[in-house]
């Protein structure tokens, strides 16, 4: 079914609260004639994806041109009418001019939510039945420039967009999508003056200030996204920019990556064995290469009787575990930095205070790798992400400034993996990108380490050795099992990551429910699998 049909179809079978079927179906059809007049419907161009954003009124659709392969992002919204529009704007000045403040310790969102509910209501009220209005529509409209992100708000309900960019005025938005990488959108700021009152909007939702004086924002917005900006031309030539970092509510599991391919279930399953057994682990690969992602799946594997502490600069992890400390670092109190700063070597001190069964460290690239090493050499176990592209790359730049970790402390780590990003062939033959993990060493001592998993480009498949595994010897060792044994567990375990993939249960609450019945009774997991096959 085409997307133009699924829009009209949409539009008939549920209408919408307040505007009855055959308005909405009118609005349909409108926005059918739009997007039959938008260039990519003509033969150069292809869509090559569509879903919605809030339906019924928003949707994204990605488009191909045939000729050049450019990949363009189009946000598509039903407009409001002339009339709609009118009412649109006296209600929003009603908001912006007779709303009070909030008074004492109440939800702000919450707070503007109800009250616009009743300002729309009131509205309604005033103007009886009116035929040619969509209170749905307008309450979508009143919603996405209170309590959303105006125009751009679109983008934020997309969970498929990682960030989200502005590189000036009159230049398009661009996007991070899982699936593209960085594509531009149909979305821009027309000038200046618009841009700059957007950014000072994005500050006072942050509850921070940009200015000529200060012309660098860095902070956290409402649902944890980060956003970078810089204001009119101090420090960016071309006027202000700014780029988005989204947190994910729902974070990437190993269920996910499983299915995205980046990890095949054998190795999926050996990584749960090492979790089991709290093994160091050191996660590598470039910028955007997706080590946080990979940090948290492998984390929701943990026991939940573990303590766990997270150090972070952004609050980006999400653990299904209820013993979790999750530690932020705070920037300055002054705009130009110094006193009130808590940074990351400071909070890694601190967390050893609460005495975890593992720390986990969001990104080392200081002074804090050494007190983590520190904690492992004490018996912690640790988990982290660092930038290099190979297990050399990474030693070399642990053990030189201004990390300065001992070589000696080289083998406190257990296991090493990258993550890359790497270009496939797609359904149309295209080139497209996508992450994989290609190498996980075992490491025996400094400059020795054992590589257990190589992934074949050609035949796009992962190569597992685990034969001669260091690690599976050691744990062993400590459980008393044969490698025989822990073989067999692994099979198991492995047999349950394909059951959950195939079946689509990938949430990482879920997950974790199955991961954690595992842990108290490998038995009646894998039995009621059968049951449910």
């Amino acid at each position: 079914m085409s997307f133009i049909k699924k829009l009209l179809r949409k539009g008939k079978d549920e209408g919408v609260k307040g505007s009855g079927v055959n308005e909405v179906t009118e609005e349909f059809k409108d926005l059918s004639v739009v997007l039959k007049s938008r260039k990519y419907l003509r033969p150069e161009f292809r869509v090559l994806e569509s879903y919605p954003l809030t339906e019924p009124w928003a949707y994204a659709v990605i488009i191909e041109n045939i000729n050049t392969g450019e990949i363009v992002y189009n946000v598509e919204e039903v407009g409001l009418s002339d009339q709609e529009l009118k009412v649109f704007k006296d209600v929003m000045n009603y908001l912006t001019w007779e709303l009070e403040p909030p008074k004492g310790n109440v939800d702000i969102r919450e707070y503007f939510q109800k009250n616009a509910m009743r300002v729309i209501k009131l509205f309604q009220i005033r103007l009886g039945k009116t035929p040619m209005l969509s209170w749905s529509k307008i309450t979508y409209y009143v919603e996405r420039e209170i309590l959303g992100y105006g125009f751009l708000d679109p983008l934020f309900r997309d969970p498929n967009i990682e960030d989200i960019s502005c590189n000036g005025p009159g230049k398009p938005i661009y996007v991070w999508h899982r699936k593209y990488e960085s594509i531009p959108t149909n979305l821009s700021f027309p000038n200046e003056e618009e841009l700059s009152k957007y950014i000072l909007k994005l500050a006072h939702m942050a509850g921070k200030h940009i200015s000529v004086a200060y012309p660098v924002l860095d902070a956290i917005l409402p649902g944890g996204h980060r956003v970078a900006a810089t204001f009119q031309k101090e420090v960016s030539t071309k006027g202000s920019t700014f780029a988005i970092r989204k947190f994910r509510e729902d974070p990437i599991t190993v269920i996910d990556m499983i299915n995205f391919g980046t990890i095949s279930p054998e190795l999926a399953a050996y990584f749960w064995l090492l979790m089991d057994y709290k093994m160091v682990t050191l996660i590598l690969g470039a910028t955007g290469a997706g080590k946080t992602s990979t940090l948290n799946a492998l984390a929701c594997l943990l026991r939940p009787t573990y303590k766990i502490v997270t150090v972070e600069d952004t609050p980006e992890l999400r653990l299904p575990q209820e013993n979790w400390v999750q530690l932020v670092s705070r920037p300055s109190y002054l705009a130009t930095g110094g006193p009130g700063e808590i940074d990351l070597f400071q909070l890694v001190k601190v967390a050893l205070r609460y005495r975890p069964d593992v720390l986990i460290v969001g990104e080392v690239r200081g002074e804090e790798a050494y007190v983590l090493f520190q904690a492992i050499a004490t018996g912690h176990s640790g988990m982290t992400t660092l930038h290099a592209e190979s297990i050399e790359a990474a030693v070399k730049r642990l053990t030189s400034p201004p990390m300065n970790i001992p070589q000696s402390y080289i083998p406190l780590i257990n296991v090493a993996l990258v993550i890359k990003r790497v270009t496939k062939i797609d359904e149309f033959g295209r080139p497209r990108p996508t992450r994989r993990i290609t190498n996980v060493w075992e490491v025996e001592d400094y400059e020795k380490y054992l590589e257990v998993c190589r992934w074949d480009p050609v035949r796009d498949k992962f190569e597992l050795s685990l034969s001669k595994s260091l690690l599976l010897k050691k744990i062993s060792e400590v459980s008393g099992k044969s490698l025989s044994e822990l073989l067999d567990d692994l099979s198991l375990r492995k047999s349950i990551l394909e059951w959950l993939a195939v079946n689509k249960i990938r949430s990482y609450k879920e997950v974790a429910k199955y991961v954690y019945k595992y842990y108290l009774s490998p038995k009646e997991v894998l039995s009621s699998i059968k049951v449910m096959r």
